[in-house]
């Protein structure tokens, strides 16, 4: 069994352009699965919108997404809320919590294991939350999930990590990059939503990741586009992929 590649996960606080980051993937033949219970920011074509309001429904779906050819991947929006419905309808109501939070990290497992055994495009967003280290006297930012998955953290399962930012433009312009268009907008606001790739010292104790070289060291930010992502990773493991 090969392991899926195109699998990124966005993360970021509320309102720093994940959900917007969607809008140039080919929704056509991509599924949506709707946790977050909200609606889009920009007016949307998706073959399918799932208003998740089960936490196990998700395994059907993606079983279902898998077995379909004309569907050419999916959207999880978000992971943080899928996990907060799972411990909301199984573990709080249940009489025997040890187990509970024990099948709420076997649940975590097997929905991982779905995707990366998968062969479809996936994008994971998900919320994230700043935790003050003691160690190194910095904030570390981490997906909020609780439990032994919320210990070794959901991070630590992708490859390829991107976070959103507002950033304002007169920083951008020091990082110019041919992942980077601004628009008279966003010239006129003065703030830009973008992707961050790497860890910085402007972004310490973050998560982002990619492949050694997949970024080239100009492209620390870039537009927030998850479509540019699937496109470099098509060109990073093109070879792979075709054999």
């Amino acid at each position: 069994m090969q392991q899926n590649k195109n699998i990124i996960l966005g993360m970021g606080k509320p309102n720093t352009g994940k959900s917007s980051s969607l809008r140039n993937l080919p929704q056509s033949s991509m599924v949506y699965l709707n946790t977050d219970l909200k609606a889009l920011p920009f007016r949307n074509n998706f073959m399918a919108v799932a208003d998740i309001s089960d936490a196990w429904d998700i395994m059907a779906y993606i079983d279902e997404i898998e077995n379909i050819p004309d569907v050419t991947g999916a959207v999880l929006d978000t992971i943080t809320f899928l996990m907060g419905m799972f411990e909301r309808q199984y573990v709080i109501t249940a009489t025997d919590t040890q187990a509970a939070w024990g099948a709420y990290g076997n649940f975590y497992r097997e929905f991982i294991h779905k995707i990366k055994s998968g062969s479809k495009d996936y994008v994971i967003l998900a919320h994230e939350d700043s935790v003050y280290n003691e160690t190194t006297l910095a904030y570390d930012t981490k997906v909020p999930v609780k439990g032994a998955v919320g210990k070794i953290g959901v991070e630590a399962d992708f490859t390829t990590i991107v976070g959103t930012k507002m950033i304002p433009m007169a920083k951008l312009e020091q990082h110019k990059n041919a992942l980077l268009t601004f628009n008279e907008a966003e010239v006129e606001d003065g703030v830009k939503y973008v992707f961050c790739t790497r860890v910085t010292k402007d972004h310490p104790g973050e998560k982002m990741r990619a492949p050694m070289g997949f970024w080239d060291r100009k492209e620390l930010y870039i537009d927030n586009d998850m479509q540019l992502i699937f496109d470099r990773l098509n060109q990073y493991y093109g070879a792979d992929q075709a054999a």
